[in-house]
């Protein structure tokens, strides 16, 4: 999806970007976090006179509902986003976190940079290209899993939940893909209740009470979504002590982080 074109947009400006880009990687001490970094590109951009702006707000949208903000690393104008990495190397899911910025901001252009390498790694994504994709389409399969429980429901979980991720893309807070998942199930006209916390008991005794965030869909499933790098022995461990307090039998962790969604079933007896 890279703009590899000859005539490529806003040549010039991004040209100029690129020359601050390079000489703040290779002047600026190596190892800062991101924060050093993009100040260090503001300061650079500056001094070119390029106008700009850090942590530019932007609504996101699922199917005309808001349902979250996207604040973006640098903004030059309406034409030219900035999406700034200090990693080892650039991977595919940066690659589709900036094509999700690409439609949320509608900027031309796209720099996915990372300053984590030896040298300046700049990748160069084009709005044009970002649209380019089929509508989302779902072809049920019939469950193989002894896990699950209520095939019909949930297969239409499942389809529910790949439309938000195809639709939003990864590179959002949980809220986005929790808000985007309710707006889905409403669309879909599937009942479910939002809860927002849970009280902690020990031994009887009352101990306190904690944010959960869980869709209990049509009070039969328990669907907890989420955006993390690893979804660990944690997840499940909270979702089993969810399924006891409710009374429910499944549950499906679903974490909207990676390119592709992960969606696991746990179920109690």
């Amino acid at each position: 999806m890279s703009d590899t074109s000859d005539n490529l947009l806003h040549a010039d400006l991004t040209y100029k970007i690129r020359g601050v880009l390079f000489h703040v990687g290779n002047n600026l001490l190596p190892g800062l976090p991101e924060e050093d970094v993009q100040k260090a590109v503001s300061i650079g951009l500056t001094q070119k006179q390029i106008s700009h702006a850090l942590e530019k707000e932007f609504r996101v949208q699922y199917r005309g509902v808001e349902v979250g903000r996207y604040y973006c690393d640098i903004t030059v104008g309406q034409e030219v986003i900035l999406e700034l990495k200090v990693v080892p190397r650039l991977t595919e899911l940066h690659q589709a976190q900036i094509i999700s910025y690409l439609r949320v901001t509608g900027a031309d252009v796209g720099l996915l940079i990372n300053f984590g390498a030896p040298r300046v790694k700049v990748e160069r994504y084009a709005y044009f290209y970002a649209q380019r994709r089929p509508d989302f389409t779902w072809k049920p399969q019939p469950p193989d899993n002894p896990v699950l429980l209520y095939p019909d429901l949930v297969g239409h979980l499942y389809e529910c939940l790949h439309r938000v991720h195809y639709e939003l893309g990864p590179g959002f807070f949980h809220h986005i893909y929790r808000r985007a998942a309710q707006v889905e199930l409403n669309e879909q006209g599937v009942s479910f209740k939002f809860v927002r916390e849970i009280p902690v008991f020990y031994e009887g005794e009352y101990v306190s009470t904690r944010a959960c965030r869980l869709l209990i869909v049509e009070d039969k499933v328990i669907v907890a979504a989420f955006a993390v790098r690893d979804m660990n022995a944690i997840f499940e461990a909270k979702m089993r002590q969810y399924l006891e307090h409710f009374d429910k039998k499944l549950g499906l962790l679903a974490n909207f982080h990676g390119k592709r969604l992960d969606v696991r079933p746990l179920r109690i007896a």
